[in-house]
């Protein structure tokens, strides 16, 4: 058995495969999700124990003087008052979930206003910083800057209820043992393994590498390349996704044979991609690992939810508040949920030359 200091140093450094080993690991990983003062406290008088320890090292008590291994605690008594606790904190999420789907539809247009890559904090610094004229800073607070964060917070609104819904769908499963202390790293358990749910999109960089791989010439060429022919006129300083659709949109509109066969062979492609990476996600795992933000690094296990609108990538936002879909995928998962299997899918990933290994899987929600 590995010691509480041990498994502390292998959670710091993100090495959850590990944790999966034995059952101390996530023993360890349980207790730390009720650490909150509010839960353990809930927690020591179900179980009725006395703790000698300051409330600082209550934690490592719990572990280190071996009360689980002594039987003064046990797994069942964990696992039944996490799901107890789970019920609790869900009845609000349970009472008000069509309501908030409702919500959800409401929103039209997904877009964060300008370059989603920038926080909304550095886009007004960067007005700050060229402007210096209070009369003009006036303008542009009513004007640009209220529109940004006017799309910023409307799209943030949206991700914190669609992933709390989503989550709520998975936690709601008899299956499912919740994180309740919304512990770094872990949302909750599948069969004692520690997951991190990350609900994404099927990137489109990834789908420019995996068109390069392939050798098949990159997209925005070809189609701005039809544009000139077809003396088009599109905003060629903003970003590639508005460019493609002003362009896509009005070579539609022309109704040409030769033009609408070139599109079709686009979305074709583009088709096979989805298609070859579904059979091979451990390809999108590696990506996802090795290309996410330097303030979210992390290499803890994770179960990816990839939503992905096959007629139209750009719409793949709209599938987050499709809970009837996610729903049925989701139950389908944990239904024919592979203990071992996961286990031994082992994903080794490096970020700027540093190499990680991990545990992840992969469920792909397609409409």
């Amino acid at each position: 058995m590995k010691s509480f200091l041990n498994w502390d140093k292998l959670f710091d450094k993100q090495e959850l495969h590990k944790f999966t080993e034995n059952e101390t690991g996530t023993i360890w990983l349980k207790l730390k999700s009720i650490m909150r003062p509010e839960i353990i406290k809930q927690f020591m008088n179900k179980c009725e124990l006395s703790i000698r320890s300051s409330s600082k090292n209550i934690f490592e008590e719990l572990y280190n003087l071996n009360l689980y291994l002594k039987g003064e605690i046990n797994k069942q008594q964990i696992n039944s008052f996490l799901i107890e606790y789970n019920k609790k904190e869900n009845i609000e999420i349970k009472n008000n979930f069509h309501t908030i789907e409702a919500e959800l539809y409401k929103l039209q247009n997904f877009s964060w206003g300008g370059d989603f890559n920038n926080s909304l904090d550095k886009k007004i610094i960067t007005y700050v910083k060229r402007t210096y004229l209070y009369d003009e800073i006036i303008n542009k607070i009513d004007n640009e800057i209220s529109e940004h964060t006017k799309k910023y917070t409307l799209n943030s609104w949206y991700n914190n209820w669609t992933t709390i819904l989503t989550e709520y769908l998975f936690k709601s499963n008899k299956k499912v043992i919740s994180a309740v202390g919304k512990t770094k790293s872990v949302d909750f358990f599948i069969k004692d393994i520690p997951l991190d749910l990350k609900i994404t999109y099927l990137p489109k960089e990834f789908i420019k590498e995996q068109r390069k791989i392939k050798g098949l010439k990159s997209e925005i060429g070809i189609l701005t390349k039809l544009a000139r022919e077809n003396s088009i006129i599109y905003d060629d300083k903003t970003n590639e996704e508005i460019k493609k659709h002003q362009i896509i949109e009005q070579l539609k509109n022309l109704k040409k044979k030769n033009i609408n066969k070139i599109l079709n062979q686009l979305s074709k492609e583009t088709k096979q991609i989805i298609e070859e990476t579904k059979n091979n996600k451990d390809s999108l795992i590696k990506w996802l690992y090795e290309n996410q933000g330097e303030m979210r690094l992390g290499s803890e296990n994770r179960l990816f939810l990839v939503l992905i609108d096959s007629n139209n990538i750009s719409d793949s936002w709209k599938i987050k508040r499709n809970f009837k879909l996610l729903k049925k995928e989701i139950d389908s998962y944990i239904k024919s949920f592979n203990k071992s299997k996961l286990e031994n899918n082992k994903i080794k990933f490096k970020f700027r030359g540093i190499t990680y290994y991990t545990i992840a899987d992969m469920v792909f929600v397609e409409e």
